[in-house]
């Protein structure tokens, strides 16, 4: 891509500023930096956008196809920006969750209503899985194990200890 969004910016703003310097004073840039980022996008472009004099600003009628583009362009970028702002706010997407079956089904499975209760936008994978498994082939984001993991560049942390005993009925004994 040859233009840049700083670019991009610069002109509109310059275009509804009517003027370098107040588009300078809005971008919070300097105007000598706000000309340089038109200069450098016509010579990117190819073509002279904006006519300007000392008095004056008036666009070309390349400038104006280009301007259409360019609020389009930034309108877009902005609303991705705006998704990721309320994604961010409220959880959404797929949670791929993978544990050993007895743990999915004492302690995992009694908590979904609520979960769900909470986070209406997640949709919830649950996988039961008694080995260990490669969390990237299977694009699990979760995975609840004992015992240590092998050495990994995968993110783990300690949920609770499990104790192991030995338990036998007095009629067995």
């Amino acid at each position: 891509m040859k233009t840049s969004l700083e670019e991009m910016l610069a002109f509109v703003s310059v275009v509804d500023s009517g003027s370098i310097s107040a588009a300078a004073e809005q971008l919070e840039q300097t105007a000598s930096g706000v000309s340089r980022a038109l200069s450098r996008l016509e010579e990117k472009l190819g073509v002279t956008l904006l006519r300007r004099t000392t008095r004056r600003l008036e666009l070309t009628e390349e400038g104006e196809v280009f301007l259409a583009q360019a609020r389009r362009i930034l309108a877009s970028v902005e609303q991705a920006e705006e998704q990721m702002t309320l994604r961010r706010q409220a959880p959404a997407g797929r949670l791929r969750i993978n544990t050993a079956s007895p743990f999915m089904l004492h302690a995992i499975l009694p908590l979904i209503g609520e979960f769900r209760a909470l986070y209406p936008q997640i949709e919830l994978e649950l996988n039961s899985d008694d080995r260990i498994i490669d969390l990237l082939e299977r694009r699990t984001d979760l995975a609840i194990r004992i015992g240590n993991l092998p050495d990994s560049s995968l993110h783990a942390r300690p949920l609770c200890h499990s104790y192991r005993r030995v338990l036998a009925s007095p009629e067995y004994l």
